[in-house]
């Protein structure tokens, strides 16, 4: 082998780890990027996730954002009810009315509630009367 094959060789190699890294980092960053932008630190492994499961809108990461002030919920969690048709913001304003009233917030009550098309904020002043029973 000479030296014009190894450096052909190398030139080849670098090419594509470029096309790869491009194709599987390029949109990870993006999505960080963006996150950072809208007020949401994510770890790689968050975008990574986000990415993989198409949740890179604008609105999502807004509302995930709004939510994360409030309350740590899961980010998978929030990509499932995301996925499913949940309405953030409706989920964002129980999580709230909850906290408020010094209650842990059930996330898989609410977001059951959010899936039936109920309006939360109504659901925890119910749920507060009837001694934290919610009813669908």
């Amino acid at each position: 082998m000479t030296i014009d094959h190894i450096f052909l060789i190398l030139a080849l190699i670098l090419f594509f780890g470029l096309i790869f890294g491009s194709v599987y980092f390029f949109p990870i960053f993006i999505t960080l990027l963006r996150g950072r932008s809208n007020g949401l630190n994510l770890n790689f492994k968050q975008g990574k996730f986000l990415v993989k499961n198409h949740c890179v809108k604008k609105e999502f990461l807004i509302e995930t954002h709004e939510i994360w002030k409030i309350y740590p919920v899961q980010l998978d969690k929030l990509v499932s009810h995301f996925h499913a048709g949940g309405d953030l913001n409706n989920l964002r304003i129980g999580i709230s009315e909850m906290t408020e009233r010094n209650k842990e917030p059930n996330i898989n009550m609410l977001t059951a509630l959010d899936l039936a098309k109920h309006d939360l904020n109504k659901a925890v002043e119910k749920a507060e009367k009837n001694n934290w029973r919610f009813e669908f």
